[in-house]
């Protein structure tokens, strides 16, 4: 996943991409015995820089997934493929998104 990012966000003078995102209405369910846990939210990025004002760029869903180890809760998957809404992306990715790819 990280080396996708890398590969696929532009960064700007500051080393970020001058995003913020915004994470609501998660649902979480825990089953202790299997040592698993789930959570779905959703997702809004909003970015800004000196010439694009500050707007949502993309809205969707998370599916995220937890693994108990060793008696720590840790993250193991998110599917962040649930995309419901897409904006001017022309600012956040080097190369655009084709549907269906």
């Amino acid at each position: 996943m990280l080396r996708f990012w890398r590969a696929a966000v532009v960064l700007y003078p500051d080393g970020t991409p001058r995003t913020k995102h915004v994470v609501t209405n998660p649902i979480i369910e825990i089953d202790e015995d299997a040592g698993t846990a789930s959570c779905r939210s959703y997702y809004t990025v909003l970015q800004q820089i000196d010439d694009f004002p500050l707007q949502p760029i993309v809205v969707g869903r998370y599916h995220d997934g937890f693994e108990r180890v060793d008696g720590a809760w840790r993250f193991c998957f998110r599917d962040y493929t649930l995309v419901d809404l897409v904006g001017d992306l022309s600012r956040h990715l080097s190369a655009p998104i084709v549907p269906g790819s």
